[in-house]
């Protein structure tokens, strides 16, 4: 089994570049990892040592990417070009086509989508039809674009922009009627209570046991709507510069089939194309904060960066400062070199889930790290029907304030029965799923998917799961000082043994106190898996970028999660979703809005 079967497995290397040292990480195919307690194979250089080429490429990955002027004969003539075919793009293009504008939609893969193809349902808060319908918005009905300005901005330490705010809480519900009305979305809501119209998906995509994949329809179904109203969709066209003229964006710069090409749009050019997950360089350059505690990324090799790199190029202002959307449990596949360009650890979706339990959980001090809950267990600051993420992105907070970045799981051979009968009543995406035959969507789901058990098996013979015969060993295997984890076991046995937690806060639920005393016992390193960038361009209600002086840049729009700022400043889990609607939400209606400003200006 390769590593792209079963999306992306890696040798973890003991060496932490947490604390100043660097390593090579090499990547490696599933089934050449040791497994088990054994140490995995250490290749390792000198901190440094690739030179000063080696610093300056890292560097210049994070660079502006400078504009281009335009040329003698442009090759192509649209109103528009929107580059990058995920929601926003989706969004943007099929707007602006149904006003009458010729559009161009620039993909550089070979299919479109990109990340927002994995993402998840539509989070809201309501406003649109079907939630009115219900009577049902949060955090009170009826629907106050005020009440959720002051609330979100209130999570967000009174850090983001709340013109933007507001215009988000004002059009997205719109957004979401138009994709029902104009482009016949047939949305559900999570469940039949008033409130289960917080998280719409498309009808018929989904089962009770199979949510992978959901947006895969979504946009073949996007995609051929698009063409069918005109929209120039162009894969393999890999936007490579803005070209500007006297101060005003009016075309893009593209390669394509190993040729460079001119697309003039002079009515605008949308940057929709996702954050910077995959690039390296730019987190530590924008969310230094939780840099070095990013173990893994949920798409690569999407969101790469380059948009925002180009709008920088053209004096643009950033925004959302170390702002990113984490969950926790991301598990260590590997350590990075210290001029690695690229995040290459993939989360192990669904093996991963066997982690993210309320097991022990200690930090590098041998001391205790707390477990905030998920939907049917709410920690106390989550009010009853609150977004139901907050166990999610806060737990994300916890393991990345750990010391070094990193928190350490244990528990014993009864996870199996545990995991499998939703033993601790998890919800969202922390519930073991074994996926049955006769599921209508089983197709489309990698056999070594289907079953949770498979998938963490992948984990333990790559060795970033450690199993071993006695604490003491795991211990060892784990890297934790000696005696750390052996105390720490016996303190939890102990708490088990009276029925009481012994944490003075965020006290475990006493069934959830389960001896560790059956071996074999596991382990793992767990970090940050950084689901999207939330630093990006800065723009205005209208979705126009925002130069450094303040001023509009003439002729350039963005979209989320091109443009940053969706959650505020300095917030590094990105409580509740990341942003006002949950992230391919968030695109779709950052979309709709750029395509609203467009047709506002050119009446």
């Amino acid at each position: 089994m390769k590593k792209e079967d079963h999306g992306g497995a890696f040798v973890l290397n003991r060496r932490s570049f947490l604390k100043g040292a660097a390593s090579l990480g090499v990547a490696a195919a599933a089934g050449s990892a040791l497994a088990g307690c054994a140490a995995p194979k250490e290749t390792s250089r000198e901190a440094g040592s690739g030179g000063d080429d080696a610093a300056r490429a890292f560097a210049a990955e994070a660079e502006p990417i400078e504009p281009v002027d335009p040329p003698d004969t442009w090759d192509h003539e649209v109103d528009v070009v929107v580059v990058g075919s995920g929601g926003g793009g989706m969004a943007s293009s099929i707007r602006l086509a149904l006003e009458g504008y010729t559009v161009a939609l620039l993909e550089k893969d070979t299919t479109t989508g990109g990340a927002s193809r994995y993402s998840g349902h539509f989070v809201n808060f309501g406003g649109h039809k079907m939630a009115n319908e219900a009577g049902w918005a949060y955090p009170a009905y009826p629907y106050d674009p005020d009440a959720i300005v002051e609330y979100l901005n209130d999570l967000w330490q009174q850090s983001a922009d709340t013109e933007l705010l507001r215009a988000q809480a004002v059009e997205g519900p719109k957004c979401i009627d138009w994709m029902a009305d104009e482009l016949g979305v047939p949305w559900a809501p999570a469940d039949s209570s008033p409130s289960g119209m917080r998280s719409l998906h498309w009808d018929g995509q989904i089962t009770k046991t199979n949510a992978i994949k959901i947006n895969d329809h979504t946009f073949t179904y996007l995609t051929d709507f698009a063409s069918e109203k005109g929209v120039d969709i162009r894969l393999g066209n890999e936007a490579k510069a803005l070209v500007v003229e006297e101060g005003r964006v009016v075309g893009v710069k593209v390669a394509v089939d190993g040729a460079e090409e001119y697309i003039h749009a002079p009515k605008g050019v949308v940057l929709t194309a996702g954050g910077f997950e995959m690039n390296r360089p730019m987190l530590k350059k924008y969310l230094p904060s939780s840099y070095d505690g990013f173990a893994n990324v949920p798409c690569p090799p999407c969101n790469t960066g380059e948009c925002i790199r180009m709008g920088i190029g053209v004096g643009a202002d950033m925004a959302g400062y170390d702002s990113s959307h984490c969950y926790d449990g991301g598990v260590w596949w590997k350590d990075y070199d210290e001029y690695e360009t690229r995040m290459t650890a993939h989360v192990n979706k669904d093996g991963n889930q066997a982690l993210r339990q309320p097991w022990l959980l200690i930090n590098e001090t041998g001391a205790r790290v707390p477990y905030l809950g998920t939907t049917y267990v709410p920690y106390p600051y989550a009010p009853s029907g609150s977004p139901y993420v907050f166990g999610l992105t806060d737990q994300a907070v916890v393991e990345l304030s750990q010391p070094g970045r990193k928190t350490y799981v244990c528990f014993d051979s009864q996870y199996e029965e545990l995991v499998t009968a939703n033993y601790f009543k998890q919800g969202v995406c922390r519930v073991g799923k074994i996926i049955p035959e006769d599921d209508p969507f089983v197709d489309r789901v990698p056999e070594w998917q289907r079953d949770w058990r498979t998938a963490f098996q992948i984990m333990i013979d790559e060795g970033v799961v450690k199993k071993c015969d006695t604490i003491e060993e795991l211990e060892e295997a784990l890297g934790l000082g000696s005696g750390l984890l052996v105390e720490a076991v016996r303190e939890w046995n102990e708490a088990c043994e009276a029925g009481e937690d012994s944490m003075p806060t965020f006290k475990y639920d006493p069934e959830w106190l389960i001896p560790i005393s059956k071996p074999p016992y596991y382990g793992s390193k767990l970090g940050g898996n950084i689901f999207t960038t939330k630093c990006g361009l800065r723009i205005n209600p209208k979705m126009q970028v925002i130069n450094t002086e303040g001023s509009v840049i003439p002729g350039l729009y963005a979209g989320w999660h091109t443009a940053g700022g969706a959650n505020g400043e300095s917030n590094i889990a990105g409580k509740p979703f990341g942003g006002m609607y949950g992230d391919v939400c968030q695109s779709f209606v950052g979309g709709y809005m750029a395509a609203g400003a467009i047709i506002e200006a050119g009446k």
